[in-house]
């Protein structure tokens, strides 16, 4: 799952291995004059869940909890 939210474009897909799904977001960051997107931090593994809507909702909410405080 990819969406925009404020100045960042967030990258919340998770990864599959084993049957499990592993919550995690790429956050990127435009440009001063927004026509790049530039790495702004990447959250590692958030936690293992039993499916794709879990650990991509986890990483969403994740996401915009990190932009939040520190955007």
């Amino acid at each position: 799952m990819e969406f925009d939210y404020k100045d960042f474009h967030i990258d919340a897909t998770p990864l599959s291995e084993g049957g499990h799904y592993f919550a995690r977001a790429k956050l990127l960051r435009r440009s001063a004059d927004g026509t790049q997107l530039v790495e702004q931090k990447w959250s590692g593994d958030l936690g293992q869940f039993p499916s794709e809507r879990d650990a991509m909702e986890y990483a969403r909410r994740w996401a915009i909890e990190w932009v939040d405080e520190n955007g």
